[in-house]
């Protein structure tokens, strides 16, 4: 990559898009030299420009997962943009920024923030990382409190990446979360808080979130659960347990139904990851709260008026959610959450009456198609 100034400015107007060298700097399909010409269009009345724009715009500097040398260098300008009011698609900027830190599917990186030991040695990655968290404190910050709350929660899922700029972020975000925000903005607040806290050991936010666990609606509770799971780790409460795995139950009973509704920006917006991402870091001693909350949903499914088939495509819902897309080389590579979701599968009767759910058991991971034979292979040494 084309080395930029030694101290590279935070945001950059358009009227200095060609002091960049683009021609030395590639993108996704060759030399950079039309990026200049794709940002300023961005800003252009006619929509059908801006549109056009866009489409280049995403696909020369992002493209299937991978950033290029040209990206890290048009992400100044990209601030500008967001910084300046009169900028017509602002939500879409927050959008592709956190896309730019991301990836394509942002869940790879949850649930802790971003790990930057994870592009260790990757520099246009890492370059890329560093010019969008420069725009965090003076760009970001100030959406949080926007009056628009879309607007606000995006702002709020690309600060959540920048865990280093956490005590600088969560007093703009606790006003946030402070607001009456509709859904699925107030989940994604929410969950930002607890990624921030937990990642800067800050445990003040301990007792709001308590109180939305115990008192608040159905998505504030999940969401506060997740947050509360990331500040008190791995002293996760067993309230929070049950409320996340009934929150899967609620999944599992009518999965298209549920995905109809948008419920959080996060992991592209699937409840599901989100919830097995944080069960996942159980500690071995709450891996019998996770199986009696379990063994509660799953008796749900059970005593529902349908077929045994019907019972058994439920559970296998939970265990698609649960279990590795890869089969399974042994008891011992499973999660805490992934053993618990199997031993909880053992004590239901109705759903494996139709042999569906061990087909499928079978078919997808290689597991044993029988009670009695998971059992035996989940107590092998």
């Amino acid at each position: 990559m084309t080395p930029g100034p030694a101290t590279p400015p935070v945001t950059r107007p358009l009227t200095e898009l060609d002091d960049v060298p683009w021609a030395e700097l590639r993108h996704c399909y060759g030399p950079a030299t039309e990026v200049p010409s794709q940002l300023r269009d961005l800003t252009s009345p006619d929509e059908a420009t801006r549109a056009k724009a866009w489409y280049r715009t995403e696909s020369n500097l992002y493209h299937q997962g991978n950033v290029y040398e040209a990206t890290p260098h048009a992400v100044p300008f990209l601030l500008h943009l967001l910084a300046d009011e009169a900028t017509p698609g602002r939500k879409k900027l927050l959008w592709y920024l956190t896309v730019l830190v991301t990836g394509e599917d942002d869940s790879q990186w949850f649930p802790d923030g971003f790990d930057t030991a994870r592009i260790e040695g990757w520099p246009v990655e890492t370059a890329t990382y560093e010019a969008v968290g420069a725009g965090v404190p003076a760009v970001v910050v100030p959406l949080l409190d926007h009056d628009d709350p879309e607007t606000a929660a995006l702002a709020a899922m690309l600060a959540a990446w920048f865990p280093a700029h956490a005590p600088l972020v969560l007093p703009a975000l606790r006003r946030l979360c402070a607001r009456p925000l509709p859904r699925p903005q107030r989940a994604t607040a929410l969950i930002a808080l607890g990624l921030l806290a937990g990642a800067a050991g800050d445990r003040s936010d301990t007792a709001l979130l308590e109180r939305t666990l115990a008192g608040g609606d159905a998505p504030d509770r999940w969401a506060a659960a997740v947050a509360l799971a990331r500040i008190t780790a791995p002293d996760i409460q067993p309230s929070a347990i049950g409320v996340l795995t009934a929150e899967l139950g609620a999944i599992c009973a009518d999965p298209d139904a549920y995905e109809m509704t948008a419920r959080t920006h996060f992991c592209n917006g699937d409840v599901g990851e989100l919830i097995l991402r944080t069960l996942d870091r159980l500690p071995p001693e709450r891996r019998g709260t996770a199986r009696d909350c379990l063994v509660r949903t799953l008796r749900q499914i059970e005593q529902q008026d349908s077929e045994p088939s019907e019972a058994a495509d439920r559970a296998a819902t939970l265990a698609v959610y649960a279990l590795p897309t890869e089969q399974v080389s042994g008891a011992e590579a499973l999660t805490t959450f992934q053993r618990a979701v199997l031993q909880a599968l053992l004590g239901s009767e109705r759903i494996w009456a139709s042999g569906d759910l061990g087909l499928f058991l079978s078919d997808e991971y290689g597991l044993p198609d029988t009670p009695d034979a998971l059992k035996a292979w989940l107590d092998s040494p």
